[in-house]
């Protein structure tokens, strides 16, 4: 192995550790973590044996193991881009009825945060 290859696995593996600890620990949604430390773990065998990524590319009608990883992570960031997309959306409908509401509630003399002033008669 290379000086790149046991850095990259070393920290990779760190990776993997820390998401364990954190699913024994109970923090966050169980199959986000379950899913990052696969990744990780992928990561740590591309890394160390790239010649089986090439196969495994090979296998898929593709003729270098990095491609098939630009491939994957073009879909990848295509994806999350559009859900991430979705969730703005979302976030702004939810903000726009949000506003809605309070502007309703105040506007027909609901509790008000401020007090009308009435001037004091001298």
């Amino acid at each position: 192995m290379t000086a790149f290859q046991w850095i990259f696995c070393t920290l990779l593996a760190v990776a993997v550790l820390r998401d364990i600890l954190l699913w024994r620990r109970g923090d966050g949604p169980r199959q986000l973590r379950l899913i990052r430390a696969a990744i990780w773990a992928a990561a740590i065998v591309a890394i160390s044996n790239p010649d089986q990524l090439t196969r495994l590319a090979n296998l898929l009608g593709i003729v270098r193991g990095a491609d098939i990883v630009f491939y994957v992570l073009t879909l990848a960031f295509v994806a999350v881009s559009f859900f991430l997309y979705a969730q703005l959306l979302r976030l702004r409908r939810d903000l726009s009825t949000l506003a809605s509401h309070v502007a309703l509630r105040e506007g027909k003399g609901g509790t008000s945060s401020e007090a009308p002033s009435t001037p004091r008669a001298s």
